[in-house]
């Protein structure tokens, strides 16, 4: 999802700890190291992960400008995923399983051979249908600690957590009303208050 297209949602990150310096030609470094790399059909890998161009799925080289805003770092996150839809894999499976029954002479195939036939066919199928591709922009800001994705979903925030700590070299905690508030800070008596809580249910079930 593009910061900079359709309505704006986002979720918010800080990274853990003291905001580290960024050193902007280090950093383009880091991230040009862990762009996006495109999957390959007869690879076992079924998803990649990388970065890209801040609103471009498909640039991978950003540009220093690209990346540099003002105070913030810009930058997109790019995911690959293998989806080959079920009735294409079960019947191009079919297919094959009939064709390798007869050459073999037999009426089933063992567990194994199954196993390695299906391996097979998604293979080719690989070669056939692109992956599914998905991109969402990040916009960090050093000084504040402050990281925004510009999606609430979970898949993305997670390989943001993996691939923000592998470039990096920090890690980001999702924002939520506890980690706000010990971020900015909370007394003892009210961190002790906060650990006593027990959710509460504020609707009655239906009679």
């Amino acid at each position: 999802m593009s910061a900079t297209k359709g309505s704006l949602t986002y979720a918010r990150f800080f990274v853990r700890g003291d905001a580290p310096e960024v050193q902007p030609e280090r950093a383009l470094r880091a991230v040009r190291l862990h762009a996006f790399r495109p999957l390959v059909p007869d690879e076992d890998a079924k998803e990649s992960v990388g970065w890209c161009r801040f609103g471009e799925a498909f640039d991978l080289e950003p540009e220093h400008d690209d990346v540099f805003v003002d105070e913030f770092v810009n930058l997109g996150l790019r995911i690959d995923r293998w989806a080959i839809p079920g009735a294409l894999l079960r019947a191009r499976l079919r297919e094959r399983e009939v064709e390798l029954l007869a050459q073999k002479g037999r009426e089933r195939l063992t567990r194994v051979e199954k196993k390695e036939l299906k391996e097979q066919v998604s293979r080719s199928l690989r070669h056939e249908l692109p992956p599914r591709t998905r991109a969402v922009d990040v916009s960090w800001a050093p000084a504040s600690g402050v990281v925004r994705l510009f999606t609430q979903a979970a898949g993305p925030a997670a390989a943001l957590g993996e691939l923000f700590k592998r470039t990096f070299k920090v890690e980001l905690v999702a924002e939520a009303p506890y980690t706000l508030a010990a971020r900015l800070g909370m007394s003892a008596a009210r961190e002790a208050a906060w650990a006593a809580a027990e959710p509460t249910t504020l609707a009655e079930e239906a009679r």
